[in-house]
């Protein structure tokens, strides 16, 4: 949904598009700005936590997308942020980084795909002089 929102934009979803999860850092550093779609349970899968460091250590900005709903896996986000790992938590939490809850209603995720697509375009090259950008769903 977010490609129509945004026509042309690439998208690559590694549960979906990677191939070989020992490339996980090699397509990290190929991407423009990373989204983690935050879960209970994320920060306790290794290779969600490979993608959070790589993230971090190649200076990726980020977007952080909140599960709001319990059945899948939705949180608070203190709770998220309290399965992260102390190391991580001030990185991830505490530096300004996009965030949006994800919720299951068609008229709310527009919503969230409005400011996902804004963090989106504002780390392109045509818009990194601008904070914001008047877009409208």
């Amino acid at each position: 949904e977010l490609q129509l929102l945004v026509p042309g934009l690439k998208i690559f979803l590694d549960v979906d598009d990677l191939k070989d999860i020992g490339s996980l850092e090699e397509y990290i550093q190929h991407s423009q700005m990373i989204l983690f779609f935050l879960s209970c349970g994320y920060f306790r899968s290794k290779n969600c936590l490979r993608e959070v460091r790589s993230s971090l250590e190649k200076d990726k900005p980020l977007v952080l997308v909140q599960e709001a709903d319990p059945e899948k896996g939705g949180g608070t986000l203190q709770a998220l942020r309290a399965e992260c790992p102390e190391d991580l938590q001030t990185d991830i939490f505490e530096n300004g980084w996009t965030h949006t809850i994800w919720m299951r209603i068609e008229e709310f995720q527009l919503i969230s795909l409005k400011i996902i697509a804004e963090a989106v375009l504002l780390c392109s090259p045509n818009f990194l002089d601008k904070t914001s950008l008047p877009l409208c769903v």
